[in-house]
């Protein structure tokens, strides 16, 4: 498509008080990878710039980890979050990501991922640092470890683009909330965990608790 000049032959231009209206257009195969764009992708379990990732020794935390993997295993949890705290140096994000391993690794068995998402915060990590890029890069890992939702999501990136851009409680309800309604009935959809590690790792932490707890509450 030809491009259209609105000031032919113009020199020396300059435009004073003016405002121009700038709109981002995502075509429908583009809006994944628009999102995809937008992601911290090294803030994964399994990225790159983590590898080797902490792990816990064979044989150490394990009551943790039963625990945990107990606790995902509730057909209906008691809870929908569980905050799994100690001090510094105890070995949490080791535990996070010894718990998603062991939980992705029964993929084959399950036959889906159970893992549904998961964000690493680091505070030396411009990616990993803030929650700029916390909800978009959760909302991205849905639209594969649970594919019937990436069609929802897509919609909402290529509708408005600039979501991208909201405030953090406004893209949890319009990339991960609105979605999963639109689903219908979620009780025969498999549990995913979604896995958060490093929140005191995260330079605006006030941010970050406003979303936690909307997260929790919906």
């Amino acid at each position: 498509m030809s491009g259209v000049s609105y000031f032919p032959n113009a020199s020396n231009f300059e435009a004073n008080n003016t405002t121009f209206n700038l709109n981002t257009y995502v075509s429908d195969g583009d809006a994944l990878q628009y999102l995809h764009k937008h992601s911290a992708t090294s803030a994964m379990h399994d990225s790159e710039e983590r590898y080797p990732p902490p792990l816990c020794h064979p044989g150490t935390r394990e009551v943790v980890i039963c625990r945990v993997e107990g606790w995902y295993g509730f057909e209906k949890p008691p809870k929908k979050v569980m905050w799994v705290h100690g001090p510094a140096g105890y070995g949490k994000t080791a535990l996070a990501g010894t718990v998603s391993k062991k939980m992705e690794d029964r993929s084959t068995v399950l036959g889906f991922n159970p893992v549904g998402a998961t964000f690493f915060f680091w505070r030396t990590s411009p990616e990993r640092n803030s929650p700029k890029h916390f909800i978009i890069t959760l909302a991205y890992q849905f639209t594969i470890s649970i594919p019937e939702l990436a069609p929802h999501i897509e919609a909402v990136v290529k509708r408005n683009p600039m979501v991208l851009n909201k405030a953090l409680e406004v893209q949890l309800t319009k990339l991960i909330v609105e979605p999963f309604k639109s689903l219908g009935e979620l009780d025969d959809m498999p549990h995913r965990l979604v896995i958060v590690d490093g929140l005191d790792e995260c330079i605006n932490s006030d941010q970050e608790s406003r979303v936690q707890k909307q997260y929790a509450e919906d």
